[in-house]
Protein backbone atom coordinates (compact mmCIF):
# COMPACT_ATOMS: atom_id res chain seq x y z
CA UNK A 1 0.00 0.00 0.00
CA UNK A 2 1.11 3.42 -1.21
CA UNK A 3 0.96 6.61 1.30
CA UNK A 4 -1.17 8.28 -1.31
CA UNK A 5 -3.93 5.14 -1.08
CA UNK A 6 -5.42 6.36 2.27
CA UNK A 7 -6.94 9.00 0.29
CA UNK A 8 -8.81 6.57 -1.88
CA UNK A 9 -11.34 5.05 0.80
CA UNK A 10 -13.24 8.33 2.16
CA UNK A 11 -12.98 9.78 -1.26
CA UNK A 12 -15.35 6.97 -2.43
CA UNK A 13 -17.21 6.45 1.04
CA UNK A 14 -17.15 9.88 1.90
CA UNK A 15 -17.02 12.27 -0.49
CA UNK A 16 -19.44 15.16 1.05
CA UNK A 17 -17.60 14.70 4.13
CA UNK A 18 -15.39 17.71 5.24
CA UNK A 19 -11.67 16.80 4.35
CA UNK A 20 -10.12 20.00 5.42
CA UNK A 21 -10.73 23.34 6.11
CA UNK A 22 -8.26 26.01 5.77
CA UNK A 23 -8.58 29.93 4.92
CA UNK A 24 -9.90 29.74 2.05
CA UNK A 25 -13.00 27.52 3.57
CA UNK A 26 -14.41 23.80 3.68
CA UNK A 27 -12.80 21.14 0.60
CA UNK A 28 -15.47 18.02 0.90
CA UNK A 29 -12.96 14.86 -0.06
CA UNK A 30 -14.68 14.91 -3.65
CA UNK A 31 -12.60 17.86 -3.89
CA UNK A 32 -9.72 17.10 -2.42
CA UNK A 33 -9.65 13.93 -4.56
CA UNK A 34 -9.90 16.62 -7.73
CA UNK A 35 -7.49 18.70 -6.61
CA UNK A 36 -5.37 16.16 -6.07
CA UNK A 37 -5.64 14.89 -9.83
CA UNK A 38 -5.07 17.94 -11.16
CA UNK A 39 -1.85 18.20 -9.52
CA UNK A 40 -1.18 15.11 -10.68
CA UNK A 41 -1.38 16.40 -14.49
CA UNK A 42 0.12 19.28 -13.38
CA UNK A 43 3.45 17.85 -12.19
CA UNK A 44 3.62 15.05 -15.39
CA UNK A 45 2.82 18.12 -17.60
CA UNK A 46 6.36 19.89 -16.11
CA UNK A 47 7.99 16.55 -17.08
CA UNK A 48 7.89 15.09 -13.15
CA UNK A 49 8.28 11.25 -13.22
CA UNK A 50 9.05 7.98 -10.47
CA UNK A 51 11.75 8.65 -8.18
CA UNK A 52 12.14 12.74 -8.96
CA UNK A 53 12.51 14.90 -5.87
CA UNK A 54 9.72 17.52 -5.72
CA UNK A 55 10.75 20.40 -2.91
CA UNK A 56 7.64 22.11 -1.63
CA UNK A 57 7.57 25.71 0.70
CA UNK A 58 4.00 26.24 0.84
CA UNK A 59 1.90 26.67 4.06
CA UNK A 60 -0.82 25.00 5.93
CA UNK A 61 -3.60 24.65 2.85
CA UNK A 62 -5.03 22.63 0.61
CA UNK A 63 -2.49 23.20 -1.81
CA UNK A 64 0.21 21.49 0.27
CA UNK A 65 -2.34 18.51 0.45
CA UNK A 66 -2.86 18.61 -2.99
CA UNK A 67 0.16 18.24 -4.12
CA UNK A 68 1.52 16.04 -1.64
CA UNK A 69 -0.68 13.10 -2.66
CA UNK A 70 0.11 14.02 -6.29
CA UNK A 71 3.82 13.47 -5.83
CA UNK A 72 3.11 10.55 -4.59
CA UNK A 73 0.71 9.04 -6.53
CA UNK A 74 2.66 9.85 -9.94
CA UNK A 75 5.47 7.89 -8.08
CA UNK A 76 7.94 10.58 -7.18
CA UNK A 77 8.90 12.23 -4.24
CA UNK A 78 8.07 14.81 -1.72
CA UNK A 79 10.02 17.20 0.16
CA UNK A 80 8.30 19.58 2.36
CA UNK A 81 9.97 22.55 3.75
CA UNK A 82 9.08 25.14 6.24
CA UNK A 83 8.15 27.88 4.75
CA UNK A 84 10.10 30.58 6.77
CA UNK A 85 13.35 29.03 5.76
CA UNK A 86 15.59 31.50 4.48
CA UNK A 87 16.48 30.73 0.82
CA UNK A 88 20.28 29.80 1.80
CA UNK A 89 18.82 26.79 3.79
CA UNK A 90 16.21 25.80 1.51
CA UNK A 91 18.94 26.06 -1.52
CA UNK A 92 20.99 23.53 0.78
CA UNK A 93 17.99 21.36 0.50
CA UNK A 94 16.91 21.88 -3.35
CA UNK A 95 21.04 20.85 -3.98
CA UNK A 96 21.40 17.97 -1.75
CA UNK A 97 18.85 16.61 -2.89
CA UNK A 98 18.97 17.05 -6.41
CA UNK A 99 15.60 18.19 -6.67
CA UNK A 100 13.92 18.16 -10.63
CA UNK A 101 11.04 20.33 -9.24
CA UNK A 102 11.69 23.26 -6.75
CA UNK A 103 7.95 25.16 -5.59
CA UNK A 104 10.14 28.13 -3.90
CA UNK A 105 11.52 31.71 -4.57
CA UNK A 106 13.45 31.73 -7.83
CA UNK A 107 16.80 32.76 -5.40
CA UNK A 108 16.25 29.43 -3.04
CA UNK A 109 15.47 27.16 -6.11
CA UNK A 110 18.58 27.60 -8.80
CA UNK A 111 19.88 24.28 -8.23
CA UNK A 112 16.84 22.36 -9.11
CA UNK A 113 15.62 21.07 -12.94
CA UNK A 114 12.79 23.68 -12.81
CA UNK A 115 11.53 26.39 -10.24
CA UNK A 116 8.13 28.04 -10.02
CA UNK A 117 6.77 29.79 -7.57
CA UNK A 118 3.99 28.18 -5.09
CA UNK A 119 1.29 30.61 -5.71
CA UNK A 120 2.33 30.33 -9.37
CA UNK A 121 1.97 26.70 -9.41
CA UNK A 122 -1.41 26.82 -7.37
CA UNK A 123 -2.91 28.62 -9.64
CA UNK A 124 -1.88 26.80 -13.02
CA UNK A 125 -3.06 23.43 -11.05
CA UNK A 126 -6.56 24.76 -10.38
CA UNK A 127 -6.65 25.05 -14.29
CA UNK A 128 -5.03 21.48 -15.31
CA UNK A 129 -7.12 19.18 -16.21
CA UNK A 130 -7.84 16.06 -14.00
CA UNK A 131 -5.64 13.34 -14.31
CA UNK A 132 -5.71 9.84 -12.53
CA UNK A 133 -2.68 8.55 -13.12
CA UNK A 134 -1.20 6.57 -10.48
CA UNK A 135 2.76 4.95 -10.60
CA UNK A 136 3.07 1.32 -10.34
CA UNK A 137 6.05 1.08 -7.60
CA UNK A 138 6.88 -1.26 -4.77
CA UNK A 139 5.36 0.47 -1.09
CA UNK A 140 9.77 0.16 -0.28
CA UNK A 141 9.90 3.27 -2.68
CA UNK A 142 10.67 6.53 -1.15
CA UNK A 143 7.58 8.57 -0.81
CA UNK A 144 9.53 11.77 1.51
CA UNK A 145 12.40 13.08 2.15
CA UNK A 146 12.10 15.24 5.35
CA UNK A 147 15.12 17.28 6.49
CA UNK A 148 16.00 17.10 9.94
CA UNK A 149 18.80 18.29 12.23
CA UNK A 150 21.30 15.64 13.31
CA UNK A 151 24.75 16.17 14.79
CA UNK A 152 26.30 18.33 12.16
CA UNK A 153 26.11 21.69 11.07
CA UNK A 154 23.62 20.94 7.74
CA UNK A 155 20.04 18.78 7.99
CA UNK A 156 20.11 15.64 6.80
CA UNK A 157 16.86 14.20 4.71
CA UNK A 158 15.14 11.30 5.99
CA UNK A 159 14.18 8.75 4.03
CA UNK A 160 10.78 7.58 4.49
CA UNK A 161 9.67 4.80 2.13
CA UNK A 162 5.66 4.08 1.69
CA UNK A 163 5.66 0.84 3.59
CA UNK A 164 7.71 2.54 6.55
CA UNK A 165 4.58 5.48 6.89
CA UNK A 166 1.76 3.36 6.26
CA UNK A 167 3.26 0.97 9.38
CA UNK A 168 3.22 4.87 11.71
CA UNK A 169 0.51 5.84 10.61
CA UNK A 170 -1.58 2.59 11.30
CA UNK A 171 0.46 1.81 14.64
CA UNK A 172 -0.40 5.70 15.96
CA UNK A 173 -3.40 5.35 15.16
CA UNK A 174 -4.47 2.08 17.23
CA UNK A 175 -3.21 3.85 20.44
CA UNK A 176 -4.87 7.16 19.45
CA UNK A 177 -7.98 6.05 18.36
CA UNK A 178 -8.96 9.04 15.82
CA UNK A 179 -12.46 8.70 14.84
CA UNK A 180 -14.49 9.64 11.33
CA UNK A 181 -16.40 12.39 13.12
CA UNK A 182 -13.25 13.93 14.43
CA UNK A 183 -12.52 17.31 13.17
CA UNK A 184 -8.53 17.63 14.33
CA UNK A 185 -7.17 21.34 14.67
CA UNK A 186 -3.56 21.24 13.20
CA UNK A 187 -1.71 24.37 13.95
CA UNK A 188 1.62 22.54 13.56
CA UNK A 189 3.73 22.91 10.22
CA UNK A 190 2.30 20.37 7.71
CA UNK A 191 6.06 20.39 6.60
CA UNK A 192 7.04 18.43 9.78
CA UNK A 193 5.85 15.05 10.32
CA UNK A 194 3.73 15.87 13.75
CA UNK A 195 1.55 18.15 11.62
CA UNK A 196 1.48 16.02 8.20
CA UNK A 197 0.58 13.11 10.27
CA UNK A 198 -2.39 14.95 11.31
CA UNK A 199 -3.48 14.71 7.82
CA UNK A 200 -2.57 11.06 7.29
CA UNK A 201 -4.75 10.04 10.25
CA UNK A 202 -7.44 11.90 9.26
CA UNK A 203 -7.41 10.25 6.04
CA UNK A 204 -7.28 7.03 7.50
CA UNK A 205 -10.46 7.60 9.29
CA UNK A 206 -12.43 9.94 6.98
CA UNK A 207 -12.72 12.93 9.45
CA UNK A 208 -11.93 16.71 8.86
CA UNK A 209 -8.78 18.69 9.20
CA UNK A 210 -8.71 22.30 10.14
CA UNK A 211 -5.08 23.84 9.32
CA UNK A 212 -4.04 26.97 11.42
CA UNK A 213 -1.38 28.84 9.60
CA UNK A 214 0.98 30.43 12.71
CA UNK A 215 -0.01 33.57 14.57
CA UNK A 216 -3.06 35.10 15.71
CA UNK A 217 -3.23 32.59 18.08
CA UNK A 218 -5.44 34.29 20.37
CA UNK A 219 -8.43 33.10 17.57
CA UNK A 220 -7.45 30.01 18.03
CA UNK A 221 -10.64 29.07 20.80
CA UNK A 222 -12.76 30.36 18.22
CA UNK A 223 -11.87 28.23 15.49
CA UNK A 224 -12.27 25.29 18.07
CA UNK A 225 -15.46 26.69 18.88
CA UNK A 226 -16.88 27.29 15.25
CA UNK A 227 -16.20 24.06 13.55
CA UNK A 228 -16.28 21.46 16.56
CA UNK A 229 -12.82 20.14 17.01
CA UNK A 230 -11.96 17.74 19.18
CA UNK A 231 -8.68 16.88 18.47
CA UNK A 232 -5.74 19.21 19.05
CA UNK A 233 -2.09 18.20 18.99
CA UNK A 234 -0.18 20.85 21.16
CA UNK A 235 3.30 22.05 21.62
CA UNK A 236 3.99 23.65 25.02
CA UNK A 237 3.26 27.68 24.02
CA UNK A 238 0.20 26.58 22.42
CA UNK A 239 -0.99 24.69 25.35
CA UNK A 240 -0.39 27.78 27.43
CA UNK A 241 -2.08 30.19 24.94
CA UNK A 242 -5.50 27.48 25.31
CA UNK A 243 -4.89 27.41 29.37
CA UNK A 244 -4.95 31.08 28.91
CA UNK A 245 -7.40 32.13 26.89
CA UNK A 246 -10.02 29.19 28.11
CA UNK A 247 -9.39 30.57 31.53
CA UNK A 248 -10.88 33.77 30.34
CA UNK A 249 -13.47 33.47 28.15
CA UNK A 250 -14.71 29.56 29.36
CA UNK A 251 -16.21 28.79 26.19
CA UNK A 252 -17.79 25.34 25.52
CA UNK A 253 -15.84 23.12 23.28
CA UNK A 254 -16.07 19.82 22.25
CA UNK A 255 -12.24 18.75 22.75
CA UNK A 256 -11.75 15.22 23.91
CA UNK A 257 -8.42 14.57 22.75
CA UNK A 258 -5.07 16.65 23.13
CA UNK A 259 -1.89 15.16 22.23
CA UNK A 260 1.90 15.85 22.85
CA UNK A 261 5.39 15.28 21.10
CA UNK A 262 8.45 16.74 21.77
CA UNK A 263 9.10 19.50 24.18
CA UNK A 264 6.53 18.35 27.04
CA UNK A 265 3.60 20.96 28.71
CA UNK A 266 4.64 21.44 32.20
CA UNK A 267 2.25 19.28 35.05
CA UNK A 268 0.52 22.30 36.15
CA UNK A 269 -0.53 24.07 32.56
CA UNK A 270 -1.91 20.11 31.58
CA UNK A 271 -3.59 19.50 34.74
CA UNK A 272 -5.27 23.27 34.22
CA UNK A 273 -5.64 22.69 30.57
CA UNK A 274 -7.76 19.69 31.37
CA UNK A 275 -10.14 20.87 33.72
CA UNK A 276 -10.63 24.07 31.83
CA UNK A 277 -11.84 21.74 28.74
CA UNK A 278 -13.84 19.43 30.21
CA UNK A 279 -14.04 15.28 29.13
CA UNK A 280 -10.65 15.42 27.45
CA UNK A 281 -7.68 13.80 28.15
CA UNK A 282 -4.30 13.87 26.94
CA UNK A 283 -1.90 11.36 25.19
CA UNK A 284 1.56 12.09 26.01
CA UNK A 285 4.10 10.72 22.60
CA UNK A 286 7.62 10.89 22.15
CA UNK A 287 8.85 10.22 18.78
CA UNK A 288 11.35 11.35 16.38
CA UNK A 289 12.14 12.12 12.87
CA UNK A 290 13.56 8.98 12.26
CA UNK A 291 10.86 6.54 13.65
CA UNK A 292 7.76 8.97 13.92
CA UNK A 293 6.31 8.11 16.96
CA UNK A 294 8.31 5.49 19.58
CA UNK A 295 5.86 5.29 22.30
CA UNK A 296 2.59 6.62 23.21
CA UNK A 297 1.21 6.90 26.63
CA UNK A 298 -2.75 5.34 27.41
CA UNK A 299 -4.20 8.83 28.12
CA UNK A 300 -6.07 6.57 30.71
CA UNK A 301 -2.84 6.24 32.66
CA UNK A 302 -1.50 9.84 32.71
CA UNK A 303 -3.01 10.44 36.12
CA UNK A 304 -0.93 7.85 37.59
CA UNK A 305 2.15 7.86 35.12
CA UNK A 306 2.49 11.73 34.41
CA UNK A 307 6.19 11.69 33.63
CA UNK A 308 5.86 8.64 31.22
CA UNK A 309 5.68 8.76 27.34
CA UNK A 310 4.17 5.35 27.57
CA UNK A 311 5.00 2.29 25.96
CA UNK A 312 6.56 1.70 22.24
CA UNK A 313 3.93 1.55 19.45
CA UNK A 314 2.61 -1.74 18.26
CA UNK A 315 5.27 -3.80 16.07
CA UNK A 316 8.19 -0.96 17.77
CA UNK A 317 10.65 -2.56 20.66
CA UNK A 318 12.53 -0.45 22.72
CA UNK A 319 15.67 -0.90 24.57
CA UNK A 320 17.35 1.04 26.74
CA UNK A 321 22.38 0.98 26.45
CA UNK A 322 24.65 2.12 28.16
CA UNK A 323 28.15 3.81 26.82
CA UNK A 324 29.43 0.88 25.25
CA UNK A 325 26.00 -0.32 24.03
CA UNK A 326 25.11 -3.11 26.29
CA UNK A 327 21.16 -3.21 27.04
CA UNK A 328 20.53 -1.82 30.71
CA UNK A 329 17.99 -3.06 33.83
CA UNK A 330 14.54 -1.08 33.75
CA UNK A 331 15.09 2.14 35.88
CA UNK A 332 18.47 2.40 34.36
CA UNK A 333 18.78 6.08 32.35
CA UNK A 334 20.61 5.57 29.23
CA UNK A 335 20.34 5.73 25.69
CA UNK A 336 16.91 5.04 23.99
CA UNK A 337 17.15 2.72 20.94
CA UNK A 338 14.02 1.53 18.74
CA UNK A 339 13.75 -1.38 16.39
CA UNK A 340 10.49 -2.37 14.24
CA UNK A 341 8.20 -1.47 11.45
CA UNK A 342 7.96 2.28 11.40
CA UNK A 343 12.09 2.74 11.56
CA UNK A 344 12.62 4.98 8.40
CA UNK A 345 15.53 3.86 6.29
CA UNK A 346 18.67 6.20 6.81
CA UNK A 347 19.73 9.43 5.83
CA UNK A 348 19.68 10.62 1.98
CA UNK A 349 23.14 10.41 -0.01
CA UNK A 350 25.10 9.23 3.40
CA UNK A 351 25.99 5.45 3.58
CA UNK A 352 24.35 3.64 6.23
CA UNK A 353 28.38 2.85 7.49
CA UNK A 354 28.88 6.58 8.41
CA UNK A 355 25.36 7.20 9.82
CA UNK A 356 25.55 7.12 13.80
CA UNK A 357 21.92 6.87 14.28
CA UNK A 358 21.23 4.01 11.56
CA UNK A 359 22.77 0.33 12.66
CA UNK A 360 22.02 -2.88 10.71
CA UNK A 361 21.02 -5.36 12.75
CA UNK A 362 21.88 -9.26 12.40
CA UNK A 363 18.64 -9.94 10.73
CA UNK A 364 18.79 -6.78 8.09
CA UNK A 365 16.50 -4.40 9.56
CA UNK A 366 17.19 -0.88 10.59
CA UNK A 367 17.81 0.08 14.46
CA UNK A 368 17.79 3.69 15.26
CA UNK A 369 19.95 4.69 18.10
CA UNK A 370 17.70 7.97 18.82
CA UNK A 371 20.56 9.54 20.97
CA UNK A 372 18.29 10.63 23.15
CA UNK A 373 18.14 9.96 27.06
CA UNK A 374 15.45 8.09 29.09
CA UNK A 375 14.71 4.63 30.75
CA UNK A 376 12.38 1.74 31.11
CA UNK A 377 9.87 1.13 34.03
CA UNK A 378 9.03 -2.35 35.05
CA UNK A 379 6.16 -2.80 33.11
CA UNK A 380 7.68 -1.19 29.90
CA UNK A 381 6.87 2.40 29.87
CA UNK A 382 9.43 4.58 28.53
CA UNK A 383 11.07 7.97 30.50
CA UNK A 384 11.97 10.33 28.53
CA UNK A 385 15.05 12.13 30.22
CA UNK A 386 16.47 14.36 27.66
CA UNK A 387 17.91 15.15 24.31
CA UNK A 388 21.50 14.64 23.76
CA UNK A 389 24.08 17.54 23.59
CA UNK A 390 23.55 19.00 20.52
CA UNK A 391 20.31 18.55 20.14
CA UNK A 392 17.21 20.60 20.92
CA UNK A 393 13.10 20.96 20.24
CA UNK A 394 12.76 25.03 20.16
CA UNK A 395 9.77 27.09 18.64
CA UNK A 396 8.06 23.07 17.80
CA UNK A 397 11.17 22.32 15.52
CA UNK A 398 13.86 19.90 16.33
CA UNK A 399 17.15 21.47 15.69
CA UNK A 400 21.22 20.65 16.28
CA UNK A 401 23.21 23.49 18.21
CA UNK A 402 26.09 22.58 15.20
CA UNK A 403 23.70 24.33 12.84
CA UNK A 404 23.91 27.40 14.39
CA UNK A 405 27.91 27.38 15.27
CA UNK A 406 28.10 26.08 11.30
CA UNK A 407 26.02 29.33 10.30
CA UNK A 408 27.85 31.44 12.18
CA UNK A 409 31.45 30.87 11.59
CA UNK A 410 30.58 30.64 7.52
CA UNK A 411 30.20 34.60 8.31
CA UNK A 412 33.36 35.93 7.57
CA UNK A 413 35.31 37.38 10.45
CA UNK A 414 34.09 35.03 12.55
CA UNK A 415 36.40 32.10 13.61
CA UNK A 416 34.82 29.99 16.61
CA UNK A 417 31.10 29.73 17.79
CA UNK A 418 29.40 27.55 20.43
CA UNK A 419 25.85 27.96 20.67
CA UNK A 420 24.58 26.95 24.27
CA UNK A 421 21.71 24.76 25.06
CA UNK A 422 18.81 26.73 26.26
CA UNK A 423 17.73 25.68 30.11
CA UNK A 424 14.86 24.74 29.84
CA UNK A 425 14.79 23.91 26.67
CA UNK A 426 12.37 26.25 25.83
CA UNK A 427 14.16 29.01 27.17
CA UNK A 428 16.92 31.66 25.62
CA UNK A 429 19.14 30.65 23.21
CA UNK A 430 22.87 32.30 23.27
CA UNK A 431 25.69 32.16 20.87
CA UNK A 432 29.09 33.26 22.18
CA UNK A 433 31.29 34.30 19.09
CA UNK A 434 34.70 34.95 18.74
CA UNK A 435 34.73 37.67 15.84
CA UNK A 436 35.84 41.41 16.11
CA UNK A 437 32.18 41.96 14.28
CA UNK A 438 29.56 43.60 16.19
CA UNK A 439 26.95 41.16 17.87
CA UNK A 440 24.10 43.36 15.58
CA UNK A 441 26.72 42.70 11.86
CA UNK A 442 26.53 39.09 13.13
CA UNK A 443 22.72 39.03 13.71
CA UNK A 444 21.98 40.66 10.69
CA UNK A 445 24.11 38.18 8.50
CA UNK A 446 22.72 35.54 10.42
CA UNK A 447 19.57 36.07 9.69
CA UNK A 448 20.22 35.63 5.83
CA UNK A 449 20.89 32.48 6.39
CA UNK A 450 18.59 30.85 9.51
CA UNK A 451 15.04 30.70 10.02
CA UNK A 452 13.40 32.14 13.49
CA UNK A 453 13.54 29.15 15.47
CA UNK A 454 17.26 28.74 15.15
CA UNK A 455 18.09 32.27 15.61
CA UNK A 456 19.65 33.09 18.85
CA UNK A 457 18.47 35.63 21.08
CA UNK A 458 21.34 37.09 22.20
CA UNK A 459 25.17 36.77 20.74
CA UNK A 460 27.59 37.42 22.83
CA UNK A 461 31.68 38.16 22.34
CA UNK A 462 34.01 35.83 24.14
CA UNK A 463 37.90 36.37 23.21
CA UNK A 464 38.30 32.37 23.10
CA UNK A 465 36.15 28.98 22.56
CA UNK A 466 36.79 26.68 25.29
CA UNK A 467 37.38 22.92 24.19
CA UNK A 468 36.85 19.69 25.36
CA UNK A 469 39.71 17.16 25.75
CA UNK A 470 38.62 15.70 22.34
CA UNK A 471 38.17 19.12 20.66
CA UNK A 472 34.81 19.70 20.72
CA UNK A 473 33.11 22.99 22.25
CA UNK A 474 32.86 22.71 26.00
CA UNK A 475 29.51 24.17 26.63
CA UNK A 476 29.48 24.27 29.93
CA UNK A 477 32.40 26.35 30.22
CA UNK A 478 31.30 28.67 27.48
CA UNK A 479 28.20 29.49 29.58
CA UNK A 480 30.06 30.08 32.64
CA UNK A 481 32.05 32.68 30.57
CA UNK A 482 29.32 34.19 29.32
CA UNK A 483 26.71 33.87 32.53
CA UNK A 484 23.29 35.67 31.59
CA UNK A 485 23.05 38.27 34.21
CA UNK A 486 26.94 39.49 33.01
CA UNK A 487 26.30 39.24 29.64
CA UNK A 488 23.48 41.18 28.04
CA UNK A 489 25.31 43.83 25.94
CA UNK A 490 22.93 46.88 25.17
CA UNK A 491 23.79 46.46 21.66
CA UNK A 492 22.26 43.00 21.18
CA UNK A 493 18.98 42.95 19.69
CA UNK A 494 15.91 40.78 21.16
CA UNK A 495 15.40 38.29 19.36
CA UNK A 496 11.31 39.24 18.81
CA UNK A 497 12.57 42.41 16.84
CA UNK A 498 13.39 39.46 13.83
CA UNK A 499 10.52 37.72 13.85
CA UNK A 500 8.70 37.36 10.51
CA UNK A 501 4.76 38.24 10.67
CA UNK A 502 2.71 35.52 9.73
CA UNK A 503 -0.89 34.81 8.31
CA UNK A 504 -4.10 34.68 10.14
CA UNK A 505 -5.77 31.51 11.02
CA UNK A 506 -8.15 29.84 9.45
CA UNK A 507 -11.77 31.13 10.36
Amino acid sequence: MLVSDLLTRPRAERADHPAVIDADGSLDYRGLGTAVDRAAGWLRGRGVTTGDRVVYTGGNDRAFLALFYATLRIGAVFVPVHPELTDAQVGHIVEDCSAALALCPPAAGRAAGRTVEVAQAWQEILATPADDFAADVPDDSTAMLIYTSGTTGRPKGVVCPHRQMVAAVGAVNARLQYRADDVVLCRLPLSFDYGLYQALFCALTGSTLVLAQRGHDVGLLRVIERHGVTVVPLVPSLAQMLALLQGKLRRPTGVRLFTNTGARPGRAVMSELLELFPGSAFASMYGMTECKRISILDPAEYAAHPDSVGPPIPGDRVRIVDAEGRTVAPGTIGEIVVWGPTVMAGYWGIPLDEQNRFVRRTDGTLELHTGDRGHLDEDGRLYFAGRDDDVIKRRGIRLALTEIEDAAERIPGVTAAVALKPEPEDGPLHLAVRSPLAPEEIRAQLARQLDHARMPDLIVPIDAVPLTANGKPDRAAARRLIDPPAAAPATTTPFAQTRTTHEPVAV
